[in-house]
């Protein structure tokens, strides 16, 4: 056991793993879930959407956004979708550049009703570990809420 933990001290070291960048999950309220003229769709009664969703989360390989990245579909599928929303730049907030990621439900939209399923927000030009992007869609499908995800 000793040894274990002298080769893990000496490698955490080499690899500068000890120094890991921290990362914030911050959740924003979106109010009237899934209502007229809310801000995302409540899919949290629906197994069928929600099965859906979390295999095209499951498909999201990527760990970081470029500022500059032209806004469009990442990966499609046949009832739902993940968009990259904003125009390239992204947008500012508190001093940092963000995109903004999105799951959306296909097919027609329901005026006054979101099509959104799932926001997160990303610090852009950083990197982040995958399964914490897809973590971020998941909660905000599961609580309804917006989730910003950034460096520390």
């Amino acid at each position: 056991m000793n040894i274990y933990l002298v080769f893990f001290a000496i490698f955490c070291l080499l690899a500068q793993e000890c120094h890991a960048q921290k990362y914030n999950f911050m959740e924003e309220n979106v109010g009237n879930c899934g209502g007229k003229h809310s801000r995302q769709a409540d899919v949290r009664g629906n197994r069928k959407q929600r099965k859906e969703a979390e295999i095209i989360i499951a498909d999201f390989k990527r760990g970081s956004l470029s500022c500059s990245e032209a806004p469009g579909t990442l990966i499609p599928h046949k009832s739902v979708r993940i968009d990259l929303q904003d125009p390239s730049g992204g947008f500012e907030r508190n001093g940092k550049r963000w995109r903004n990621l999105q799951l959306q439900l296909n097919g027609p939209r329901r005026k006054d009703y979101p099509s959104t399923v799932a926001t997160v927000l990303v610090q852009c030009d950083r990197t982040f570990p995958v399964r914490f992007i897809r973590r971020a869609f998941v909660l905000s499908m599961r609580k309804c809420v917006f989730v910003w995800l950034s460096h520390q």
